[in-house]
Parts: structure tokens; C-alpha cells; sequence
């Protein structure tokens, strides 16, 4: 094969400055919303990641989740919820989400209180529209700005974790409190900003409905795909005993860094560099990481269950970003409302993994050889799950379709620069005159009355 030349090199290596420059004018930092989300989740669901999870408690939160999930999704089939409604929706659940803070807060002040079950519903009915709300603002955005907010968000919330992995609990618990309101406020403020760029001309495409002749064996392939999975991480999170795994500091600070890690090399592989992002492979690297985690739990040996309980842990946290993108993916692309979809997928991964949970809590303490059989069998179930989702489906259009290919990534400015072919400042996009067969680049003539700076970058240089 010949060498590439040095302008292709050049084009595929990308410039940070040129991502800046088309993503940087229309970023807020309100965006950023869902990464407290994920630490509120830390802090109340997770036991602060020091373990990979509270037990029955998180259990009992999740389970929850899903009845609200399904409560408000049979509501919703039969009138999509108003903008009142869902404002309403949104300050009940703020509401709810604290008052699960204040309880476990309490409660772990004075230990003897019962409020536990109390907590546990409050927080979970809360967190089914307090966190599944933020579906809204992301169906506004293209599939590469979602990209970018998804991803850090996820990364930022990591970070964070960090430090409240490190912190006394009462102070962990006392910071929950305070993170529904700040998120819902941030989510108002998100759409207020989309709603100023949209007034400047400055919008995403609008959703289509693509997705509405997929075959039916299309959905059933991704309910038994994301089901097996899920079922199979609520497993693993529980063994080889059934009770919670605990992470020395180490390995607390391992799982979270390398979580950041993947999220901000998805955006700069993406974005910056201008590379194809496929599904399948995200997804097969998580089932890899699963299965081997399982596997050096069922060693027993203290290092390397630790090892494997950090892997699982890692794979638990990413999955949800994942699993977040995909449901965003499959929304803009389906005329339904977003929560719907949103709903459809988190109640698959919910219920079927905290039902592995209690599955794993029912047999623990099972002897060894039956413990190595079960290991053996999650592994199989991990293959089998990789064998079920590809590519392939869904069979109108490729998941991520608009980021699958090198060519779908990146273009070259006059420098040679990488630049995102339908990114431009604020997340507009732009038709090139080769796309279209025009002379001239389309761009909205307002955008620079409305204070969106282009930076040092002109049109000329943002067309390929």
C-alpha cells in the first residue's frame, strides 16, 4: 500500500485549535448537567464507588426506577408530556431527589432511624425523570456535539468522583443534597442557551422517523442484547459471594481514571482527530473487560479479584454513557418522544441487571466448583451477547452512522487541518459546495450579530 501523503497525514491528525474553534462559541458549561447527575448517583447508589454498589439498597433504588419508568412511560403513550408537564415533572423530581439526600443524610447521623426503603423510593422515583429529563436537550443537539457533551460529561463526573470517593461520607452526603437543584437549574439554563442559538439560526437537524420500518427482529435483538448484558454486569457485580466488592484506594482511583481516560479519548478520536467511532466496538471492549473481570474474581486470589472488581466496576460506569449516547442515537431517529426511547433502554438495563444482583445475593456462598461452573457460563453469556449486537443492526441505518467512517469525521482546512465536516461554531451545521453542488458555502448570516466569534478561523477555512 502506498504511504499516505502529508497532506491526508496532516488532515488526520486533526488540531485541537480547529475542535476549539467549532465547538468552543456555542459550549456552556450548563451542559455539563448530566456529569452532577452521575455524581448525585455516586454518592447515593454507589456508596461512593468505594464499593461497586450498596447492596440491597441499590437494588431497592433501581427497582424503583423502574416502576416509574414504566408508570410514566404508560402515561406518556397516551398523551406525550406538555412543556408545563415535564416542568412540573422536573421540580417534583428535584424535590424527591433531595429528600432522598436528606434522608440517607440523616440516617447515617443517626443510624437507628428506619429510613432506608424511604430513601431508597424517594431517590429512585426522583432520579427516573430528574436524570431521564436531560433526553430533551440532548435531542437538540447534532450527533458530534452530543458526542462531545455525552462524553464529558461522563468524564467530568469521574473526576469529581475522585475526590468524593475520598471525602467522609456525612460531607459526600450532605453535597447530594444540593445537586438536584444545581443540575435542574443547569438543565433549564441548557435549554434557554439552545434556544438563543435556534433564535440566531443556529440548530441541529430536526429528527427523523428512520428507524420506524426497522424489522422486527431488529428490537428484538437489542432487548435480548442489552438484557443478557445487563443481567450478566448485575451478576458479576455481585460475585463470587453475592455481597459488595470493596476497592482499596488504589484501585477506587484506577477505576475512575480509567473511565476519564475513555471518555476523553472517544472525543478526541472523534473530533479531533476526525476517526470513525463504531458501536460494536465500544461494545465488544466492554463485554472483553466483563468477562475478564469475572474471570479473575473466580480466582478468589485477593489481588486479582480486586483487579476484576475494578474492571466490572470501570465497565458499570461506562455502560452508562454508552447506553446514554445509544438512547439518544435511536431517539433522534425515531418520532417518538425521547423519553420513551430513553425509558425503553434504561429499564432494560436496570431491571435485568439488579435482577442479576439479587441472583448473585440468592447464591452466594455456593461452593467453589459450582462457582467456577457459573463463571464459566457468564463468560459464555458475555460471547453470546457479542455475537447478538453488531453492526448490522439496525439495518436503516448504522448506530452512529454519521461518525462510523474516517470520511464522516474530519475535513482539511488550507493548513491541512482536520476540521469536523458538519461542525461549525454553536453546533450549526453546514453543507459544503461539493455536498451540494453549489459554489458557495451555506452559513447563517446572523450568527455574528448574535456574538458567536469564529474565532481565527473564516468560512473559507471551514470548507473542505
Amino acid at each position: 500500500m502506498a504511504e499516505a501523503s502529508g497532506g491526508d497525514r496532516r488532515g488526520r491528525r486533526g488540531s485541537f485549535a480547529t475542535f476549539a474553534a467549532c465547538y468552543a462559541p456555542g459550549f456552556s458549561l450548563s451542559f455539563l448537567g448530566t456529569a452532577l447527575v452521575l455524581v448525585w448517583i455516586q454518592c447515593i447508589l454507589y456508596a461512593r464507588y468505594i464499593w461497586v454498589d450498596s447492596g440491597l439498597t441499590t437494588v431497592a433504588i433501581n427497582f424503583a426506577r423502574c416502576l416509574c419508568i414504566v408508570a410514566l412511560g404508560a402515561v406518556a403513550l397516551r398523551r406525550p408530556f406538555s412543556p408545563t408537564t415535564q416542568n412540573v415533572l422536573g421540580w417534583a423530581s428535584t424535590g424527591l431527589m433531595t429528600a432522598g439526600s436528606l434522608l440517607f443524610f440523616v440516617e447515617s447521623l443517626f443510624p437507628h432511624l428506619p429510613f432506608t426503603l424511604l430513601a431508597a423510593v424517594c431517590s429512585g422515583v426522583g432520579l427516573a425523570w430528574g436524570g431521564g429529563m436531560w433526553i430533551n436537550f440532548y435531542i437538540r443537539l447534532d450527533l458530534r456535539e452530543a458526542l462531545l457533551v455525552a462524553f464529558a460529561s461522563l468524564a467530568l463526573s469521574t473526576v469529581i468522583g475522585i475526590f468524593i470517593g475520598i471525602m467522609e461520607e456525612n460531607t459526600a452526603s450532605f453535597i447530594s443534597m444540593m445537586l438536584p437543584a444545581t443540575t435542574f437549574v443547569m438543565y433549564l439554563r441548557a435549554q434557554e442557551e439552545l434556544d438563543d442559538r435556534e433564535r440566531c439560526g443556529i440548530a441541529a437537524s430536526a429528527p427523523d422517523n428512520v428507524y420506524a420500518t426497522e424489522p422486527a427482529s431488529t428490537l428484538l435483538r437489542l432487548i435480548l442484547g442489552i438484557a443478557l448484558f445487563s443481567f450478566v454486569l448485575g451478576v458479576s457485580r455481585g460475585f463470587p459471594s453475592g455481597e459488595s466488592i470493596k476497592l482499596s484506594a488504589p484501585f477506587h482511583l484506577i477505576q475512575h481514571v480509567s473511565v476519564t481516560v475513555a471518555g476523553f479519548a472517544i472525543i478526541w478520536w472523534v473530533l479531533i482527530r476526525g476517526r470513525g467511532f463504531k458501536f460494536s466496538v465500544l461494545w465488544q471492549i466492554q463485554l472483553a473487560a466483563l468477562a475478564l473481570g469475572v474471570i479473575m474474581l473466580s480466582t478468589l486470589d485477593p489481588l486479582a479479584s480486586e483487579v476484576g472488581a475494578t474492571l466490572i466496576a470501570a465497565t458499570n460506569l461506562f455502560q452508562v454513557g454508552f447506553l446514554w449516547f445509544v438512547s439518544y442515537d435511536v431517539a433522534r431517529h425515531r418520532s417518538l418522544p425521547p423519553y420513551l426511547i430513553l425509558g425503553f433502554f434504561w429499564f432494560l438495563h436496570l431491571f435485568f441487571r439488579e435482577s442479576g444482583r439479587l441472583v448473585m445475593w440468592w447464591l452466594g456462598g455456593t461452593s467453589g466448583i459450582e462457582m467456577l461452573i457459573i463463571a464459566g457460563l457468564v463468560c459464555l453469556l458475555a460471547v453470546s451477547v457479542g455475537a447478538l449486537l453488531s453492526d448490522s443492526i439496525p439495518r436503516n441505518r448504522p448506530l452512529f452512522a454519521e461518525v462510523s467512517d474516517r470520511s464522516s469525521g474530519a475535513v482539511e482546512n488550507e493548513n491541512g487541518e482536520g476540521v469536523p465536516r458538519s461542525a461549525m461554531p454553536g453546533g450549526c451545521s453546514v453543507a459544503s459546495d461539493t455536498e451540494r453542488g453549489e459554489g458557495n458555502c451555506s452559513f447563517p448570516g446572523n450568527i455574528l450579530s448574535c456574538g458567536l466569534s469564529l474565532n481565527s478561523f473564516s468560512l473559507r477555512d471551514l470548507c473542505p
